[in-house]
């Protein structure tokens, strides 16, 4: 690393601890501010207000003592808020408070705020760091990778208002600066290759199937506890070359072995062993208990192994556990690339499935039809007159065993005291639909030739079958003992019927993962997103990401445990919401890796320019680090810029005497640079200044993406076009699928989700709130933004609305009435009642103002006067006692609520909180309406008197909608320029709101409005 790298080290050192340079106020008339502060409102605040809000008393925590004759931008909110008080007479308290005296103080404290405002404000342009998010997008952006290298990176700071790129917050500390050298010197030793060595490629698939395999491994292959093993004769797995347009030298898998210690069943085996073969290597395994709810978790059939959907199983230590009826299928595997990005290609389909009727299955004769087809046989052909649903019963008979005593009893005697069978498996085919399940036989008089009515038979499964002739096959315990089968169609409009159409819409949700293998269950981590399976007919899904996103096993070379570093492919048919489904045919599974499509690879060639014929080291040199440093700095790079960089390979070089490795020192320079790292905003003066074009252009991308700006915006600002199309621009970055980044993230950070991420839950009182539903309940908000934005809805559906965004899972968790078959994608569903709709009511925002056991008002009541009117309440004076109950005494909440409040220093604050909180009191802490009814009427700080959350909602939409607009703008805001909103912009957004809430208030509309504002515009 280069001497100028440090310089630029202790550059960023300066200027950690700032982001924004704080401005300085310009009196209209300094002195007379000054005056009218000294003469008129201090006295009145000595003699009237400090005694209880001084520095010691701090009642309410208010210290007036540090109002002064400056009128700082922050002081303008204290003012405000003191002004109000005196004009509503709740200060000073005295009843009998001279009113010549109070009506003097507000002239002059008008008159004063009116000075101040009128001063010109000074922004003198911006500094800030990347956030997190934003400096992994930017590398991402600049190498062409989806790896993450920023994993190592503290967390950002959280602003009041949530936000983690307000720019006080963004400083830089030793330890920033330490992991931005690590980061930067790791993704360019992940990015850059040698060009002249080739790439090595592991490719491999496994087929699955019965008997797909023609020569299994004849070793008894073990992969410990809970790894059930898929007989080798029905995996196959073969190395494969696949076709480059570049030469590179294939990986092959090691196959021959030897360890000292091993595994047989739960029992250590030492001695030195020797192994040979693939199937040592590569192993094909389930894992989880076998004990599904019905039917078999996996099954092999003729064309792939059939998967029925993974039941969550419970957790050890908050890790996932094997132990539970989950239906994870695995490859198991020893060796997988270290780095580089990689693509699981999996082949599967939607298996066009019977529906699994449950032992003793009661069906209403009404269903059926008179039409049946009985056959008396273990196979056969079965003649389907009509195409249509038809029931399946199934009649399997064993000979009765009795000992010689009871010959001489009656034969109903007999009948009655013989010992009932056990469930045995019985697999059914027809027209090679496979389903099998446990299957109780009857006993049989051996001496009867009658065959069983319909009536005695018991239903198996429920099938859609075509016209014409279908083989059919049955066997119970592996022998073909069943005796009698009967196919009888199903009549139209009944309950089995509707109930086997709803079965039909469901789709099987395949999902990939990638982890290692540990004794007590697996470490995985998914690869992409769940892909819904629509297809009866075989299709190839493409799962791909960066190896080194995942985790891995660490354990030294050469380990002698024959289970030491297993890694692990996972393919799943996730689990929705309990409700019937067909099954996931999973016909191959295939990984490439490092998945290449050129070489050197993509994130190669986006940082270095290919080598021209005959240039010179000096002069590729020179346009490689230009071109870089225009993407990096997000602008065209100065002349200085570039004499800097090519100093720094020259001396790079001089050392090294090699030309790529000073042109990797100068790269690991410019990433370390004040120019990438941070966002600035220059000005030339104290005044707002327009935005340069260059600056809009970064300003614009990373408020709508999170990331700098594309080549379209860079172009466009490079030839001064940009301020002229921003309209246009902002539309095609809203349009694009990286806005999505900004709302995860703003939706995240203003509604306040990371308390849903940290509050511990009582598993035991909410059962039904799983991980696995946690993790779908915190994208709902996004979701539901998401569509008001793509609709470009009214926000007013944010406080209520009649429809809400959920996908499968949710809609259980809800309890919808409507059906819902989308899997784990989220669409718009019509709520059908009045206590769901907008963001009030969702689960995840509720659940994360409790604490965990119950509903917690204050929290709740803190959130909306802070997030959803922006009315923020201050921060409780020290020593303040939680509301809890007092030992000895059954309070309700609301006499616990008013004992708090009777506190020295907490009755002002909860004034604004508690009426909003109560509100919210019919809803629990899993985010759901309560089983009992719940008093949740409140009388809010104006006096109106609301019975419910219902009722809120309707105040806010009706009464004031404009409030909730203001709030929703000041946060959108506050997002979009990185910092606090000063106090004549807050007037102004409450000015504008009165007016933006007489219209529609669309979504995308208010994007507009913010981007066109003075606000975001200047600097």
């Amino acid at each position: 690393m280069t001497t100028f790298v440090f310089r630029q080290f202790s550059f960023l050192i300066c200027c950690a601890g700032f982001a924004n340079v704080s401005p300085h106020s310009i009196l209209a008339d300094e002195r007379e501010l000054a005056a009218v502060f000294d003469s008129e409102l201090k006295p009145f605040l000595q003699a009237h207000c400090c005694d209880c809000h001084d520095a010691e008393s701090m009642e309410s925590g208010i210290n007036l003592e540090l109002l002064s004759s400056k009128f700082g931008d922050r002081e303008l909110f204290l003012w405000r808020d003191l002004i109000e008080q005196v004009e509503k007479k709740q200060m000073p308290p005295q009843q009998d408070f001279d009113e010549q005296l109070r009506n003097r103080f507000l002239e002059s404290a008008g008159r004063a705020i009116h000075l101040a405002r009128s001063r010109v404000q000074e922004k003198n342009g911006a500094v800030r760091r990347l956030t997190v998010a934003q400096y992994r997008h930017s590398l991402q952006q600049l190498f062409d990778t989806p790896e993450d290298f920023t994993e190592t990176l503290p967390p950002d700071a959280v602003s009041r208002d949530g936000c983690t790129n307000n720019a006080e917050l963004l400083g830089l500390s030793p330890l920033h600066l330490e992991h931005y050298l690590e980061i930067a010197d790791r993704t360019l030793e992940g990015c850059l290759v040698d060009e002249g060595q080739l790439p090595v490629i592991q490719n491999f698939v496994m087929h699955l199937g019965k008997s797909v395999n023609p020569d299994p491994c004849p070793d008894r292959l073990i992969l410990g506890a809970n790894s059930r093993l898929l007989p080798n004769e029905d995996i196959l797995v073969t190395e494969l070359a696949p076709e480059k347009p570049f030469s590179y030298q294939p990986f092959e898998m090691q196959k021959s072995f030897r360890f000292i210690e091993g595994y047989q069943g739960n029992s250590t085996v030492r001695g030195w062993r020797e192994f040979s073969g693939i199937y040592h290597a590569v192993f094909g395994c389930m894992r989880g208990s076998g004990d599904y709810p019905l039917g078999l978790s996996h099954e092999p059939s003729s064309n792939g192994l059939l998967l029925r959907s993974a039941i969550p199983s419970t957790e050890i230590f908050q890790e996932s556990s094997t132990y539970g009826p989950q239906a994870n299928f695995k490859i198991a595997l020893r060796e997988l690339p270290d780095s580089g990005l990689f693509q699981v290609r999996v082949k599967a389909a939607k298996y066009e499935d019977p529906l699994l009727l449950k032992e003793n299955a009661k069906v209403d004769q009404s269903c059926l039809t008179e039409s049946s087809h009985k056959l008396n046989a273990a196979s056969g052909d079965l003649q389907v007159a009509k195409a249509g649903i038809y029931l399946i019963r199934i009649e399997a008979k064993l000979p009765q065993t009795l000992d010689e005593s009871e010959k001489k009893k009656t034969d109903a005697s007999k009948t009655a005291n013989a010992k009932p069978p056990k469930p045995e498996l019985l697999k059914l085919e027809v027209a090679g639909r496979l389903v099998s399940r446990n299957f109780r036989p009857s006993y049989f008089d051996p001496a009867s030739t009658a065959g069983p009515t319909s009536l005695d038979m018991q239903p198996f499964c429920v099938m859609r079958l075509s016209k014409g002739s279908h083989p059919i096959t049955a066997e119970v315990g592996g022998k073909a003992n069943v005796t009698w089968i009967d196919v009888v169609r199903l009549a139209a409009n009944t309950e089995l019927e509707d109930r086997f159409l709803a079965f039909e819409k469901r789709h099987p949700q395949l999902a990939v993962y990638l982890g290692l293998r540990r004794d007590c269950g697996h470490t995985l981590k998914q690869v992409g997103d769940c892909i819904q399976v629509d297809d009866n007919e075989l299709q190839e899904f493409v799962f791909e990401a960066a190896i080194d996103d995942f985790p891995r096993p660490f354990v030294e070379k050469n380990n002698v445990n024959y289970l030491a570093g297993v890694r692990e492919i996972t393919v799943r048919n996730e689990y929705t919401d309990g409700e019937e489904a067909p099954r996931l045919l999973l016909h191959s599974i295939e990984f490439e890796g490092p998945y290449l499509r050129s070489w050197p690879p993509a994130s190669h060639r986006a940082a270095l320019p290919k080598k021209q014929i005959k240039e010179s080291e000096r002069e590729y040199a020179i346009r490689a680090l230009e071109r870089f440093m225009k993407r990096a700095y997000r602008r065209s790079p100065t002349p200085k810029e570039c004499e800097k960089a090519l100093k720094s390979w020259t001396a790079s070089l001089d050392k090294t005497g090699n030309a790529d490795t000073a042109l990797r020192d100068s790269l690991l320079v410019i990433l370390t640079s004040p120019q990438f790292m941070l966002l600035t905003e220059t000005s030339n003066s104290p005044k707002a200044e327009k935005l340069s074009e260059v600056e809009l252009a970064s300003k614009l991308s990373f408020f709508l993406w999170n990331s700098p700006p594309d080549r379209e915006l860079l172009e466009l600002a490079e030839y001064g076009k940009l301020s002229e199309l921003v309209h246009q621009q902002t539309i095609r970055l809203m349009d694009d699928e990286r806005f999505d980044r900004f709302i995860q993230q703003f939706s995240y950070e203003w509604l306040g989700l990371d308390k849903f991420e940290v509050v511990e839950i009582d598993r035991k009182k909410y059962p039904r709130l799983s991980k696995e539903i946690r993790v779908e309940l915190l994208k709902e908000p996004a979701a539901f933004l998401r569509y008001l934005l793509e609709q470009n809805l009214s926000i007013r559906n944010l406080i209520q609305s009649d429809f809400v965004v959920v996908n499968e899972p949710l809609a259980q968790y809800y309890q919808l009435q409507t059906p819902v078959h989308s899997g784990f994608r989220f669409q718009p569903v019509n709520n059908g009642s009045s206590d769901l709709g907008g963001v009030l009511t969702q689960a995840a925002i509720l659940s994360g103002l409790s604490d965990g056991q119950e509903s917690n008002p204050v929290k709740r009541g803190a959130w909306f006067a802070r997030r959803i009117i922006a009315d923020p309440p201050d921060d409780p004076p020290p020593n303040v006692p939680d509301l809890e109950d007092t030992p000895g005494l059954d309070l309700s909440l609301r006499q616990r609520l008013e004992k708090h409040r009777n506190q020295d220093g907490c009755a002002k604050c909860h004034m604004g909180i508690d009426p909003w909180g109560v509100a919210f009191e019919a809803y629990d802490a899993a985010g759901l309406l309560k089983k009992q009814p719940t008093d949740a009427s409140s009388t809010l700080p104006d006096g109106t008197l609301v019975t419910d959350l219902n009722d809120l909602r309707n105040y806010l939409s009706e009464q004031h909608f404009d409030r909730f607009v203001f709030s929703f703008l000041k946060h959108l805001s506050t997002y979009a320029v990185g910092r606090d909103l000063s106090y004549n912009e807050v007037l102004l957004l409450e000015e504008r709101s009165k007016k933006l809430a007489e219209g529609e208030c669309r979504a995308r509309d208010l994007v507009h409005f913010i981007v066109a504002s003075d606000i975001f515009m200047t600097k």
